[in-house]
């Protein structure tokens, strides 16, 4: 038997269960590609949280004065007549990829969707970078595993011997050369045979700098540009600008170094083009400048960003959107700033408080009054601190789901290696008992078996449910890299995809803000966003900043949104203007950084330029 990890990360581990004493002691990681026979810390420590101090193993019901336990029926109740009683455009469902099996993330938003609620817009990840992508290639998807060990790669705001390590691994191993572009030095930069500091928000200026100096050299493929691309004549205008002169004055990025750079390019690297991209100023025209390289180059598989259009799996049937639609769609980093719109929250598979820009204002308004607080899940978190209902779920080695890769093209049936907490139960069960109770259960969304919406979702793998259940693990087809779902059926270096949407056909550089300091979060090798905080304990409350900047050991950054005290370290590695906060956590009063964190959303997918928050530096007045 073999499972996968169900994390939101790149490499989705496969591993084999090992027993001892017929107890689930460890996860072994499989030898074969794509696990390598290695997995990261967070892989290693999923055994240990079965039996977590933080687990919810019982319906639990918070009033004014005291938490009480209480029975599923006595729980169901009480949330049934929340959501009763609130207009469904007042009720707002909050998911992400806590896990990303088919049945635990996908299933549960049907009974939403048919109820007419709210939804959020999914957008927190990859969404920006991946509609920016499409606007030119009408698809995201990109370069498959095994090439990351046969040619150059260029990590590109991605740390990824920290968070993509099997990737990272198979580039190391091959011995080719390795690029980092990135605003801070991270593990993957000081590794890097090529490293390419760049200032916060720039990255499209450095993208569509090499472009112009591979036109300019007639260093790109003209058959290809001639046969499969539309619009080259313009962008070869527009790009004309981005001179070497101008790309190191935006972008800090020495005129050597630059010209390394675009050596490098010219020898047809991988570029992994990091979700991090999506989350800063002018994120969204950084990936689409960044994809255009490989146009130029004749090379349509030769970025990769997000693969997780390429395998035919149908997200939407599964959710329901064949057959019923939210009220609205709210960007997932306005959430918060917007709560007041709502009477009930129910929350599942994240930690919205924790991880959204303001989420501290989502358990404000529970601690108010103003909202119901509904969340299930598996462990207590700083959501579930907060709600009024809260209700145990099993963790992915518990149950049985399908579990897909946005890197990888394995395809796993996972089935259930542990025995849950007798009262915790899964996301399709409780969603489908509320359905009874809201009276909504003989609607065809609810009335289908969700396996059997498994089954229909699968079909376009070329697989069925049946076939996977028999097998295991199946590999999923290399997709097409010549047929462009776009306006003109061509990769579009001038987007009419975009312009139908009225969208700028051009990436377009907006000078960002140089007189307030860039908050950013560089991932830890310890957490998975908010994840193992059980296991390794609580990310430190402090940040890196350069010595020129460093006013104090403690600091208040501060913005429109809010203030965040935390302890500050000197680091020469920091480059000026840049705070570096790894992780996800709280300060130095419990107050969730992201308070702080910005939640204007991008232009093309949503996602909030979280990763280039603007903030103030100043010394604490209180004393921790």
């Amino acid at each position: 038997m073999l499972l996968a990890c169900t994390r939101d990360c790149y490499d989705t581990c496969i591993f084999r269960p090992i027993y001892e004493g017929g107890r689930l002691a460890r996860l072994l990681p499989i030898g074969d590609f794509p696990t390598l026979g290695f997995t990261c810390a967070r892989g290693a420590a999923d055994v240990k949280r079965l039996s977590s101090p933080r687990r919810v193993k019982r319906p639990l019901l918070r009033g004014e004065r005291q938490t009480l336990e209480v029975s599923w029926e006595r729980a169901l109740e009480e949330l049934s007549a929340r959501l009763k009683a609130a207009d469904p455009s007042r009720i707002i469902h909050i998911d992400y990829d806590g896990n990303q099996g088919l049945l635990t993330w996908y299933y549960p938003a049907r009974l939403f969707n048919l109820l007419g609620t709210a939804s959020t817009d999914y957008s927190i990840c990859s969404a920006e970078g991946s509609e920016a992508i499409k606007l030119h290639w009408g698809r995201s998807y990109g370069a498959m595993p095994e090439e990351l060990s046969k040619r150059p790669v260029v990590f590109w705001a991605l740390d990824a011997a920290t968070s993509f390590i099997h990737g990272w691994a198979l580039a190391k191993r091959a011995k080719n050369p390795v690029a980092a572009v990135d605003v801070v030095w991270t593990k993957t930069m000081k590794s890097a045979d090529l490293p390419v500091a760049v200032r916060p928000g720039t990255d499209v200026v450095l993208a569509l700098g090499i472009s112009r100096e591979i036109i300019q050299h007639k260093s790109y493929d003209a058959g290809f540009v001639e046969r499969y691309t539309y619009g080259f004549d313009r962008f070869m205008e527009y790009v004309d600008k981005f001179t070497p002169e101008y790309v190191e004055a935006e972008t800090g990025v020495p005129r050597t170094v630059f010209y390394n750079l675009v050596d490098f390019y010219l020898r047809r690297p991988i570029t992994v083009i990091g979700f991090a991209i999506g989350r800063t100023e002018n994120g969204g025209d950084a990936a689409r400048a960044i994809s255009l390289i490989h146009a130029l180059l004749g090379d349509p598989a030769g970025f990769y960003y997000s693969n997780s259009g390429a395998w035919g799996i149908d997200f939407a049937y599964l959710r329901g959107l064949h057959l019923a639609k939210p009220s609205k769609v709210v960007p997932m980093g306005l959430v918060g700033a917007r709560i007041s719109e709502f009477d009930v929250v129910y929350v599942w598979n994240a930690n919205p408080v924790l991880t959204l820009p303001q989420g501290d204002r989502i358990a404000a308004a529970a601690e108010r009054g103003d909202v119901t607080l509904a969340v299930h899940t598996p462990f207590v978190d700083e959501t579930a601190e907060a709600a009024h209902i809260v209700l145990p779920a099993p963790t992915y080695l518990e149950k049985d789901d399908v579990v897909y890769s946005y890197w990888h093209n394995y395809l796993v049936y996972n089935s259930a290696v542990a025995e849950p907490p007798s009262e915790a139960v899964r996301e399709t069960h409780l969603v489908r008992r509320l359905a009874e109770m809201l009276g909504v259960s003989s609607h065809p969304l609810m009335r289908e078996d969700p396996w059997d919406a498994v089954d229909v979702a699968v079909r376009g793998t070329g697989f069925t449910l049946k076939e996977l259940r028999e097998r295991g693990v199946v590999k999923l087809k290399t997709p097409d890299y010549y047929t462009y779902p776009t306006a003109t059926g061509k990769v579009e270096f001038y987007s009419e995809t975009a312009l139908r949407r009225g969208l700028p056909p051009l990436p377009q550089y907006k000078p960002p803000s140089r007189s307030l300091h860039v908050l950013t979060f560089p991932p830890s090798p310890l957490y998975t966003n908010s994840q193992f905080r059980d296991i390794y304990g609580e990310p430190p409350p402090a940040v890196r900043v350069n010595p020129a900047d460093y006013v104090g050991d403690c600091v208040a950054l501060r913005n429109e949104h809010g203030e965040v005290h935390v302890k500050a370290v000197a680091d020469p590695e920091v480059p000026r203007g840049v705070v570096v906060y790894v992780g996800i956590g709280r300060d130095l009063r419990g107050i969730p950084i992201n308070a702080v964190a910005r939640g204007e959303p991008g232009p093309y997918g949503g996602t909030p330029k979280l990763y280039t928050t603007y903030v103030q530096v100043e010394p604490c007045r209180d004393k921790y």
